[in-house]
């Protein structure tokens, strides 16, 4: 496995149909600028510890980003070995909350949570809440 499925530093990047599975730490770290993503599929990996759901989410964009959009963006989760809680499946500067269109998490299967959405907004997942979450 590898640490991070795609890390995107250079500005005015595009992605279409972008998937990525089973990494160690975030599935994506976006830090350049004007970045764009239509349509993004994810899954946390199945055999992490409990301490994974503190630090890491499916899609980060850095702290420092001005402009990012995004458009139907999922993250799923299939914890099997541990009962793993992550804080949110996206992690966003809060003036990019809005400009995410259409995030949600997934529960396939397992012990694990994903408290929230996008930075602590919208429901919960897990195999006591919901199945599907979502944020507009």
């Amino acid at each position: 496995p590898c640490s991070t499925g795609l890390m995107v530093g250079g500005d005015d990047v595009t992605m279409y149909g972008l998937a990525v599975e089973h990494t160690l730490n975030d599935l994506v770290h976006w830090s350049g600028e004007r970045g764009r993503c239509y349509f993004y599929q994810s899954e946390f990996p199945y055999d992490v510890g409990t301490s994974y759901g503190e630090k890491y989410v499916s899609y980060r964009v850095a702290d420092s980003v001005k402009d990012h959009d995004a458009w139907g963006v999922g993250a799923y989760q299939f914890f099997r070995d541990h009962p793993v809680t992550v804080k949110s499946g996206f992690k966003v500067p809060e003036n990019l909350i809005e400009r995410f269109r259409a995030p949600m998490t997934v529960l396939l299967n397992g012990q694990g949570t994903i408290s929230h959405v996008i930075n602590g907004y919208g429901n919960s997942t897990s195999s006591t809440t919901n199945k599907l979450a979502y944020f507009c």
